[in-house]
């Protein structure tokens, strides 16, 4: 069981150990932090004009009926039974944005036709 536990952890711990030596970001040469986040703002405006939120409810899964469990007790001649469960659990559901992607990609997209680049630089 301690072999399992130290496998599953493992994606996880490379991932920190990645992502601790890397930088990720929009780059544009000559660009100041005041130039970039006046694009940046221009470019969520944009995408948000063109993909506005739209929460939406979305179902995870299937529903299942519970097991019906019969206890019974006897005393004398009279036998009294009781049925409990057999109940219908619907599937879970949860609400998100139903444009967050598409507002995502126009928002990157507007970034691009800036000049700007997303990168990742791994730092040694």
């Amino acid at each position: 069981m301690l072999k399992i536990s130290r496998i599953a952890f493992l994606p996880v711990g490379l991932c920190v150990i990645l992502l601790a030596g890397c930088a990720v970001g929009w780059t544009r040469p000559n660009t100041t932090e005041s130039e970039f986040n006046q694009d940046r703002y221009e470019c969520q405006q944009q995408a948000a004009q063109m993909y506005p939120v739209m929460m939406v409810q979305r179902t995870i899964g299937v529903g299942y009926q519970t097991s019906a469990q019969t206890n019974c007790t006897s005393y004398g001649y009279n036998t009294n039974c009781t049925t409990t469960g057999g109940n219908y659990v619907p599937p879970a559901t949860v609400t998100e944005d139903a444009n967050s992607n598409n507002r995502n990609t126009a928002f990157s997209s507007c970034l691009n036709s800036k000049g700007y680049t997303f990168k990742m630089e791994f730092k040694k």
